[in-house]
């Protein structure tokens, strides 16, 4: 031992987390549960399917909580597993779950509800049998430099389109497919399309079996890589022109992809009645996907060339969406518009928004051919958002091109014109807000006006559970900025959680409608949602903290870090100490600690993985949980995360093992001994030598041999079965366990195994 510390030692894979940023007003920011990923991450709809759940600061049992009807979710006991069980009438498309704790609950998680077959991917050496067109496949690439392989049959001239999808489901793979013919040779390869990460076609010049293959455009892998491949012969669209559909007449809409109904397959025109809804989602017959197609609120035109030059504008009326598309690269669409002097205007451009290509620069000339206003990107889009306001009565020209001269058939877009209306827009910065049991809390609610909305807004919150309160407030006419939305919770209210929504609404006479503050989980998050989960509990009776020295570290060797407690009066219970955000790189693996009860400090062992070198700096924050009583007299699980990170250095291991041969052929019904010598640097219990084989492979047997703690050298025996090998070649580790002081030490080595 060195310092008088002691040190421990563990093989075992780390685990990724990450912290979630949170903005919450009260004196300490807490943490809420986080998913990292969801396996498989969808289902058909109809079907049940038991799904895993990674995650992180899961102080004691939680909940996994689904948004919407026609999805229920259970626990499997004992598992960090849930079974999802989706409705037949249940919506199509990504849906929201939330992980709670009785202290709040995880940002919304993606999982999708789909109207395919569906098939889950499982590790083996042999690809996939698809024998079903089509089918979306839920895979994972387990570790890095994993590929994941599907077989498919074709018949002579049939075309297949095989479609990843990764981001929407916020996984790490940045896909790449592959297909492969029946020797091997490889016949096409994906390309980034919007309607997918990684989208590839291909029509069989002759019948029979084809590889798809699927892998990490870095090689990367890993539990939270996982994805979606859809798979299918049938109709794929690729994008509408018009791309918006309306509200008050029929569209003849023209679709565009691969195996649509027609001579070559190509487009297809679907008449689309009057829509009453936001959105229409347009599905072919026997077809895999589908197109969101926004609604107008206006009349819909359709652009038609020439329209190159002020001379050849069509003249629009306001309010007006024009769909239309830059035909070729340099194409220029100008419009037509009439104004009143002082009358103000709004010219909003989607394309970007809608994933194609377009970097839309719109520019608004007089008359005479002079420039008056020019704007490329809005703040937080490259479709620009335009407010004009007229300087005299006339004619006025709007022109729209590419920011990079680009054009051609995918570079679709929807132009609106209409009449400026006041508006405002409102956010909170906390996918989760806990308030203890007889306290206030503080919502950070930002509102800003748009447009020259004027008027006194109030801002509160709806949906609220029984026994908690808020306080509408108010936002003096003209001015913007963040108010403060206090939540109260009565003394005697039981623990209880459930979505709010932040209401904002103006106090002007005659004012009608409202607006739902949108709810990210920081101020740097895209994503968000409409509803704010808000979670009531007990008040937490402790805080920790950690020592801000880099402290040294064996390799292979879990290090006990001190940890500190302050206990506020009365609260004398056990504190159990977990790790929580251990460093990316999957360097640093954490143990389960304890401050035992009454004690004011306790330890955690920090375990420095295999792969780490000598001399580095690793981190990982801790969180710990206590059981407290609520107001009904029952126990609750509460944690407090220790400000800063535990920094642990690495130092040589412990313990090493060496292992002749290093290379072992397979003896079918055969043996092989494998010597083994053993190096301290410290004493220890009696040592566990075991073999250690890969996922999916089988056909060795060896026994465990215990070697005394004064023993350097031990020799291991694997049995071989008749049965050939399921893989031509692998690498297999003999593992070694002891303890010291009560804690686990651990070390490996690796030996190559070959079917000769």
């Amino acid at each position: 031992m060195l310092c008088g510390r002691r040190r421990v030692v563990l093989n075992v894979a780390g685990f990724v987390v990450a912290l979630a940023a949170m903005n919450l007003p009260s004196a300490r920011a807490q943490a809420t549960p986080k998913i990292e990923f969801l396996f498989p991450a969808g289902a058909q709809r109809g079907t049940e399917v038991e799904v895993q759940l990674g995650g992180d600061y899961m102080p004691g049992p939680c909940r996994l909580i689904s948004a919407g009807d026609g999805l229920t979710v259970e626990p499997v006991e004992g598992t960090n597993r849930y079974r999802f069980r989706i409705a037949d009438e249940a919506t199509v498309g990504l849906r929201e779950v939330r992980l709670s704790s009785v202290q709040g609950a995880s940002s919304p998680f993606p999982f999708v509800v789909g109207d395919l077959p569906e098939v889950v991917q499982v590790e083996s050496p042999q690809p996939l049998e698809i024998t079903k067109l089509p089918v979306t496949a839920n895979g994972r690439l387990e570790t890095a430099g994993d590929i994941d392989e599907y077989a498919v049959t074709l018949a002579a001239g049939e075309q297949i389109v095989c479609a990843a999808t990764t981001r929407s489901l916020r996984s790490s793979v940045d896909p790449m497919l592959r297909l492969l013919d029946a020797v091997g040779k490889p016949v096409a390869e994906s390309f980034a399309h919007r309607s997918a990460d990684a989208l590839l076609t291909f029509r069989a010049p002759q019948a029979g079996r084809y590889v798809l293959q699927l892998f990490d455009f870095q090689m990367g892998g890993g539990a939270d890589s996982v994805y979606r491949l859809t798979i299918t012969t049938g109709p794929w669209l690729d994008y509408a022109l018009p791309a918006g559909v309306s509200r008050d007449s029929e569209t003849a809409v023209t679709v565009f992809g691969w195996n649509l109904p027609g001579p070559k397959g190509e487009s297809h025109v679907v008449r689309v009645p009057p829509q009453s809804a936001d959105a229409y989602e347009l599905k072919l017959p026997g077809g895999a996907n589908w197109l969101s197609l926004p609604v107008g609120k206006a009349a819909e035109i359709t652009e038609t060339e020439p329209n190159d030059v002020a001379a050849q504008a069509v003249v629009l009326t306001i309010p007006t969406t024009v769909n239309g598309r830059l035909q070729t690269p340099g194409d220029v669409d100008v419009f037509a518009f009439d104004a009143k002097q002082k009358e103000k205007i709004a010219l909003e451009l989607q394309s970007a928004e809608l994933d194609f290509p377009t970097d839309g620069v719109l520019a608004i000339f007089d008359d005479k051919g002079k420039q008056l206003v020019e704007l490329d990107d809005s703040k937080t889009s490259r479709d620009p958002s335009l407010r004009f306001t007229a300087p005299a009565d006339g004619r006025y020209f709007v022109s729209l091109r590419d920011r990079s001269g680009g054009g051609g058939v995918e570079y679709v877009y929807r132009l609106q014109l209409s009449a400026l209306r006041p508006e405002l827009t409102a956010r909170a910065n906390a996918a989760s807000l806990y308030v203890s049991t007889g306290q206030t809390v503080n919502l950070p609610v930002l509102v800003e006006r748009v447009d020259g909305l004027a008027d006194e807004l109030e801002v509160t919150a709806e949906g609220m559970p029984a026994g908690v309160t808020v306080a509408s407030v108010a936002v003096p006419a003209k001015t913007p900025g963040t108010v403060q939305l206090p939540f109260t919770a009565g003394d005697k209210i039981a623990p209880i959680a459930g979505l709010v929504r932040i209401v904002v609404r103006s106090k002007a006479a005659g004012a009608t409608g409202e607006r739902f503050a949108r709810i990210a989980e920081s101020a740097a998050a895209t994503t968000t949602s409409e509803s704010l989960w808000l979670a009531v509990g007990p008040e937490i009776p402790f805080t920790l903290k950690t020592s801000t020295t880099i402290l040294d570290a064996p390799r292979l060797a879990g290090f006990p870090f001190p940890v500190s407690v302050t206990r506020k009066e009365g609260f004398t219970g056990p504190i159990r100490l977990i790790g929580v955000e251990p460093d990316r790189r999957g360097t640093l693996l954490p143990l389960e600690g304890e401050i035992a009860a009454g004690a004011d400090e306790g330890t955690i062992p920090l375990v420095l993985q295999n792969k780490v070198t000598e001399g580095t700096t690793h981190r990982c924050r801790v969180m710990g949980v206590a059981d407290v009583k609520g107001p009904d007299g029952k126990s609750y699980a509460v944690f407090h995360i220790a400000a800063g990170a535990m920094s642990v250095g690495c130092q040589p291991s412990l313990l090493t093992l060496t292992a002749e041969p290093t290379i072992i052929a397979w003896r079918p019904g055969g043996t092989q001994q494998i010597d083994v010598r053993l190096m301290r640097r410290t004493t220890m219990q009696p040592i566990t030598l075991r073999l250690a084989l890969p996922t999916g492979v089988t056909g060795i047997e060896c026994e465990p041999l215990e070697v005394r703690g004064d023993q350097n050298q031990a020799t291991l025996t694997l049995r071989f079965a008749d049965a050939p090998p399921s893989v031509p070649r692998t690498t297999i580790r003999i593992e070694a366990e002891s303890s010291q002081s009560g804690l686990p030490i651990y070390g490996m080595t690796s030996l190559r195994l070959e079917a000769r």
